[in-house]
């Protein structure tokens, strides 16, 4: 087998030739020739691939109100909905678990609208107090409260 010279642009050696110049062996020759640094790598392997992650990513955006595990049944993914969450804060996605509310009938939105009129003078001190005291007080047992989450788009505070 011949090598390439690298210097002076002449033709290749044979592993005897370079074996003679070097004092070693033509095993050591063959050996260094077939060696590649490898990336060094520690840890656990990871699970998901690139691509998995972006189809993970991907699905997420598209729908904002889906869960960890509607994401990992409908990509049929070989990892648990936990791993799934992980590659979505990796991704700066947050809160993959919708909250269910009430929907509001026509007599509440009336209700809103008409409080809504009524209040549109006020000062900000008087909305200050009234924020307040709601803040200081928690609702009456059995009441529905609206349970808000992030926006997947953004990081919670």
């Amino acid at each position: 087998m011949h090598l390439k010279a690298e210097e002076n642009g002449s033709e290749g050696k044979t592993y005897k030739e370079v074996q003679k110049m070097i004092g070693c062996s033509a095993k050591m020759i063959s050996n260094a020739l077939k060696w590649r640094a490898k990336p060094e790598r520690r840890g656990r392997k990871r699970k998901t691939t690139i691509k998995m992650d972006r189809r993970i990513t991907r699905m997420a955006k598209a729908q904002p109100m889906i869960t960890s595990r509607m994401i990992k049944d409908s990509l049929e993914l070989p990892v648990s909905t936990v791993t799934v969450r992980r590659r979505l804060c990796v991704a700066i996605l947050f809160s993959r678990i919708p909250r269910k509310v009430p929907l509001l009938k026509k007599r509440h939105v009336q209700k809103r609208l008409q409080f809504a009129k009524e209040h549109i003078n006020w000062p900000k001190e008087k909305w200050r107090n009234i924020l307040a005291a709601r803040r200081s007080h928690p609702p009456p047992q059995g009441c529905f409260t609206l349970n808000v989450t992030h926006s997947p788009f953004t990081q919670p505070h």
